[in-house]
């Protein structure tokens, strides 16, 4: 099923995050073109940023084995109507 995203995006060091509505809850989704990793769904929009950051700079550093700047943020924009996911059941 295909349908558009209400949430936000963002870009951190070659991974792109998105934290998007779904109905009360907040699904987190962090990915390049060769991976996806889905955080625990959150309950507000702000935790929902902080677990992707959290989740981006964990995936850099034990996988990717690249160094992190602790004080380095995204910057947050709206998704628009270009931005899907598909969802599978």
């Amino acid at each position: 099923m295909f349908r558009p995203l209400t949430g936000y995006k963002a870009h951190f060091q070659g991974l792109t995050l998105m934290v998007v509505s779904e109905f009360d809850e907040w699904r987190v989704i962090v990915h390049t073109p060769e991976v996806v990793v889905q955080g625990a769904r959150q309950f507000s929009p702000s935790k929902a940023k902080d677990h992707a950051l959290c989740l981006a700079r964990n995936y850099l550093s034990e996988v990717k084995q690249q160094a992190v700047e602790e004080t380095a943020e995204p910057d947050w924009q709206p998704t628009g109507s270009q931005d899907w996911l598909v969802w599978k059941s």
